[in-house]
């Protein structure tokens, strides 16, 4: 797996703008160092952060990429002012994926789906935390 150092550090005081939480998901029997990897070569830093889950930033986000068992979960905080960078650089991979940006009062600002109808689980509910959310929106099953 590629780790990289060499890319920017994500760091949200370089525009001013306000920063978002980001829940997203490539679903599918798919690893997170695959993932990791497309983005050091998309010039991202990369470090193992688990046995299987990587931490990956750039100057567009700082975000966690966990494999569950249908699926690449990833999540973190992105630069509001750069959100269609950000998807830009998920849909390069040619891979169906599903992304929120929550606000910080959990209320979703955006929502991107990109490939079949319905490649994720019912929406997050926005009074719960951040990694519980993950957990009910990615685990559902039927």
């Amino acid at each position: 797996m590629d780790l990289s150092d060499e890319g920017a550090p994500f760091d949200a005081d370089a525009t001013g703008l306000p920063v978002v939480d980001v829940a997203g998901r490539f679903p599918g029997r798919r690893s997170a160092a695959d993932l990791a990897a497309f983005l050091v070569r998309a010039g991202w830093s990369s470090r193992s952060s688990s046995w299987e889950g990587y931490d990956v930033q750039s100057p567009l986000a700082r975000l966690e990429i966990e494999p569950v068992g249908d699926g690449v979960l990833l999540h973190g905080q992105a630069d509001a002012g750069r959100l269609d960078a950000l998807v830009a650089v998920l849909s390069a991979r040619g891979l169906p994926f599903a992304v929120e940006f929550h606000g910080e009062d959990g209320a979703v600002l955006r929502e991107v789906r990109v490939g079949p109808a319905d490649p994720v689980s019912p929406p997050v509910r926005p009074r719960q935390g951040p990694r519980q959310r993950l957990t009910d929106l990615f685990t559902r099953k039927g």
